[in-house]
Protein backbone atom coordinates (compact mmCIF):
# COMPACT_ATOMS: atom_id res chain seq x y z
CA UNK A 1 0.00 0.00 0.00
CA UNK A 2 2.95 2.08 1.05
CA UNK A 3 4.21 1.99 -2.46
CA UNK A 4 1.42 3.16 -4.39
CA UNK A 5 0.44 5.99 -2.15
CA UNK A 6 4.28 6.73 -3.09
CA UNK A 7 3.91 6.41 -6.96
CA UNK A 8 0.63 8.53 -6.37
CA UNK A 9 2.38 11.05 -4.10
CA UNK A 10 5.47 11.56 -6.97
CA UNK A 11 3.09 11.89 -9.84
CA UNK A 12 0.44 14.66 -7.72
CA UNK A 13 3.39 16.29 -6.65
CA UNK A 14 2.58 19.24 -8.84
CA UNK A 15 -0.31 19.85 -7.62
CA UNK A 16 1.22 21.17 -3.95
CA UNK A 17 0.88 24.81 -5.31
CA UNK A 18 -2.85 24.64 -6.19
CA UNK A 19 -3.38 22.95 -2.98
CA UNK A 20 -1.24 25.13 -1.19
CA UNK A 21 -3.66 28.05 -2.38
CA UNK A 22 -7.10 25.86 -1.75
CA UNK A 23 -6.37 25.85 1.99
CA UNK A 24 -5.33 29.17 2.16
CA UNK A 25 -8.44 30.59 0.19
CA UNK A 26 -10.87 28.05 2.41
CA UNK A 27 -9.21 29.57 5.80
CA UNK A 28 -9.65 32.82 4.73
CA UNK A 29 -13.12 32.46 3.84
CA UNK A 30 -13.69 30.93 7.17
CA UNK A 31 -12.17 32.90 9.21
CA UNK A 32 -13.69 35.89 7.16
CA UNK A 33 -17.41 34.62 7.83
CA UNK A 34 -16.49 33.41 11.40
CA UNK A 35 -14.98 36.27 12.25
CA UNK A 36 -16.13 39.36 9.92
CA UNK A 37 -19.65 37.76 9.00
CA UNK A 38 -22.76 40.03 9.14
CA UNK A 39 -25.65 37.85 9.29
CA UNK A 40 -27.29 34.58 7.90
CA UNK A 41 -26.64 35.49 4.42
CA UNK A 42 -22.53 34.73 5.24
CA UNK A 43 -23.16 31.70 6.98
CA UNK A 44 -23.88 29.36 3.84
CA UNK A 45 -19.76 29.12 3.13
CA UNK A 46 -18.89 28.07 6.94
CA UNK A 47 -19.54 24.27 5.92
CA UNK A 48 -18.08 24.29 2.69
CA UNK A 49 -15.11 25.93 3.70
CA UNK A 50 -14.66 23.66 6.39
CA UNK A 51 -15.09 20.96 4.21
CA UNK A 52 -12.47 22.33 1.52
CA UNK A 53 -9.69 22.96 4.66
CA UNK A 54 -10.25 19.27 5.58
CA UNK A 55 -9.32 17.91 2.44
CA UNK A 56 -7.10 20.43 1.15
CA UNK A 57 -4.70 19.93 4.40
CA UNK A 58 -5.06 15.74 4.00
CA UNK A 59 -3.61 15.81 0.46
CA UNK A 60 -1.22 17.93 1.04
CA UNK A 61 -0.44 15.54 4.45
CA UNK A 62 -0.16 12.80 1.28
CA UNK A 63 2.32 14.77 -0.88
CA UNK A 64 4.83 15.72 1.86
CA UNK A 65 5.18 12.48 3.98
CA UNK A 66 4.72 9.65 1.25
CA UNK A 67 7.19 10.66 -1.76
CA UNK A 68 9.58 9.56 1.05
CA UNK A 69 8.83 5.86 1.55
CA UNK A 70 12.25 3.87 1.42
CA UNK A 71 12.14 1.07 -1.46
CA UNK A 72 11.92 -2.40 -0.42
CA UNK A 73 15.65 -3.61 0.73
CA UNK A 74 17.71 -6.26 -1.49
CA UNK A 75 19.50 -9.37 -0.28
CA UNK A 76 22.82 -7.23 -1.38
CA UNK A 77 22.41 -5.18 1.94
CA UNK A 78 23.97 -5.83 5.22
CA UNK A 79 21.32 -7.10 8.03
CA UNK A 80 21.77 -3.56 9.93
CA UNK A 81 20.89 -1.82 6.86
CA UNK A 82 17.64 -4.34 6.11
CA UNK A 83 16.97 -3.84 9.30
CA UNK A 84 16.58 0.36 9.26
CA UNK A 85 14.81 0.23 6.11
CA UNK A 86 11.61 -2.26 7.38
CA UNK A 87 11.71 -0.32 10.24
CA UNK A 88 11.48 3.12 8.56
CA UNK A 89 9.05 1.41 5.96
CA UNK A 90 7.32 -0.36 9.25
CA UNK A 91 6.56 3.64 10.82
CA UNK A 92 5.43 4.13 6.98
CA UNK A 93 3.08 1.28 7.08
CA UNK A 94 1.74 2.75 10.71
CA UNK A 95 1.62 6.55 8.70
CA UNK A 96 -0.87 4.68 6.06
CA UNK A 97 -3.25 3.05 8.45
CA UNK A 98 -3.65 6.43 10.21
CA UNK A 99 -4.07 8.26 6.79
CA UNK A 100 -6.72 5.88 5.74
CA UNK A 101 -8.12 5.98 8.67
CA UNK A 102 -8.45 9.88 9.02
CA UNK A 103 -9.91 9.81 4.91
CA UNK A 104 -12.28 7.72 5.97
CA UNK A 105 -13.54 9.61 8.77
CA UNK A 106 -12.98 13.04 6.52
CA UNK A 107 -15.22 11.16 4.29
CA UNK A 108 -17.80 10.05 6.72
CA UNK A 109 -17.58 13.95 8.58
CA UNK A 110 -17.50 15.39 5.06
CA UNK A 111 -20.92 13.76 3.86
CA UNK A 112 -22.56 14.78 7.12
CA UNK A 113 -21.69 18.51 6.94
CA UNK A 114 -22.77 18.49 3.55
CA UNK A 115 -26.27 17.03 4.31
CA UNK A 116 -26.58 19.40 7.22
CA UNK A 117 -25.74 22.25 4.40
CA UNK A 118 -28.12 20.66 1.93
CA UNK A 119 -30.86 20.56 4.67
CA UNK A 120 -30.34 24.53 6.14
CA UNK A 121 -29.91 25.89 2.53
Amino acid sequence: MIDHLRAFSKKAVWLKPFLLISTAAAFVVFCYVVFFGEGAETDVYIIPSVVGVLWSLLFLFLLAVFPYVPPKPSRQKRLPERLKVRLARGLYHIGSLMFCAISATALWLTLRLLNVWHADF
